[in-house]
This record gives structure tokens, sequence and C-alpha cells, in this order.
């Protein structure tokens, strides 16, 4: 016979997460781009960081003629102002093809697109209307 007791002990609780601290996030490689970049580049005169000698870089690239010069700038203003917002603007679709009639939803489907006044007026026509 099957006993439901086994286990018991170890299984989740209900409401109580099985992983509560989530996956633990690797930053080892994060962690030592940020050491090597600031880190004094030894053959530099100026005694500069690898970060001020990117910079220095990435700024004077986007202020050149370079076709990169676009995206450095880019680049230069998404670390000063951070990336701008992108936002996407969704329509209620289900509302539409509701209003929409069958001979209209067949278009649809035959044509790919939707029928323009003309059409729709010619599909939602009576049948035995006459055409004299």
């Amino acid at each position: 016979m099957f006993d439901p007791s086994i286990g018991a002990a170890t299984r989740y609780r209900k409401g109580q997460s099985g992983n509560p601290g989530g996956r633990p996030r690797s930053r080892s490689q994060s962690e030592t781009l940020r050491n090597r970049l600031a880190e004094i580049k030894a053959d530099d005169p100026e005694k500069r960081s690898w970060a001020e000698i990117i910079a220095r870089n990435l700024v004077e690239l986007a202020a050149s003629k370079s076709p990169s010069a676009v995206a450095a700038a880019n680049e230069v203003c998404d670390r000063i102002e951070g990336r701008p917002r992108q936002s996407i603007e969704v329509g209620d679709i289900t509302a539409e093809i509701r209003n929409k009639s069958d001979e209209e939803l067949q278009f649809y489907l035959d044509n790919s697109r939707w029928p323009t006044d003309e059409e729709r007026a010619l599909l939602l026509a009576p049948a035995n209307a006459s055409t004299t």
C-alpha cells in the first residue's frame, strides 16, 4: 500500500518558495572588468586608468567625422543620461475584431488586410439587392 506520509517532512509548504533567494547572481566577470578598468595603464605617461583612456577615446570618436561617430555619441549619451525609455502602445484588437462582420473577417483571412470602405459596402450589401 502507498503511504502518503512518506516524504511529507521534505515537501514544499503551501505559500513557501522552494528557492527563496532565487538563483545566485554571478558577478565575477563584471567585478573583474571593473577592477581591470580601475587599474592604471602601465605604459601611459599620464598614469590614467583604462576607464579614463576608453572614455577619452569614445568621446573623441563621437566628436569625429568617422562613420562610427553616431554610434559612439549614442554610447556616450546612454552612459550619461541613461537609455531612453521605450514604450509600446498596444491597442485592444479584440474589441476591433468583435466589431467586424463575418464577411469582413473572411475578407481579412483571404487578403491579409481589412477591406476598404468601398469593399466593405460591397461585402455588407444584401445578397438579393438589385444591381441596376
